[in-house]
């Protein structure tokens, strides 16, 4: 037995005992510190913090409404009234208007991407994306302009406590904090540098 097969035998042998493990956390998980200048409700710490960020955010009233919230920014930003959006079950049913819609993974000639968040980080103001095949990880990167969608029951207070929620492990788990920004050339921030240079979030109170 040589070297390579001698590491896959113990990488074999490892993960068959017990499966996966869940972390065993020494300390309690801190409380974010938000500080005596910030919001100290949920909702608004994550609207503030998006804003921060170079980020948009609308508050609908439910998923019904949704359709109108998203032809209401395309037409403020004079974005094509035609979206890409994940081939996920709360995204089907809905009437769409005069919005054309495919459910499917981005390419690179799209221009505008609708997606579902798995959480929201309050204390950062960031979305957390999980992929599947309803929520393609491409939906989130390649159109310029990417609304997200979000419940208002699925904010966290900080990023710690996102880690208790999965009870399976996702091919990919994505930590998105407003658009696409750099400042490598000559200091000066260009939006849109590796994704989407508009980033929007639409919360829903009942979702």
């Amino acid at each position: 037995m040589n070297a390579r097969e001698t590491i896959l035998k113990n990488i074999r042998r490892h993960t068959r005992i017990g499966g996966p493990r869940k972390p065993e956390f020494l300390i309690p998980l801190p409380a974010p510190d938000f500080g005596p200048d910030q919001p100290r409700d949920l909702v608004d710490l994550f609207i503030y913090r998006l804003s921060q960020v170079h980020a948009t955010c609308e508050t609908v009233g439910g998923w019904n409404q949704l359709p109108d919230a998203i032809s209401r920014y395309l037409t403020d930003t004079r974005q094509p009234g035609k979206v890409v959006a994940s081939p996920d079950d709360c995204f089907t049913p809905l009437d769409w208007g005069d919005i054309e819609v495919e459910y499917r993974a981005a390419v690179a000639s799209d221009q505008v991407s609708v997606t579902h968040a798995c959480a929201g980080i309050a204390e950062t103001g960031t979305i957390v994306m999980v992929s599947s095949p309803a929520s393609p990880i491409t939906l989130n990167f390649l159109p310029e302009t990417n609304i997200v969608v979000l419940e208002q029951s699925r904010l966290l207070p900080s990023m710690e406590q996102f880690w208790l929620i999965p009870k399976s492990q996702p091919r990919a788990i994505n930590f998105i904090t407003g658009p696409s920004k750099t400042a490598d050339i000559e200091q000066t921030i260009v939006y849109g540098a590796h994704g989407p240079r508009r980033f929007h979030v639409l919360l829903i109170q009942n979702g």
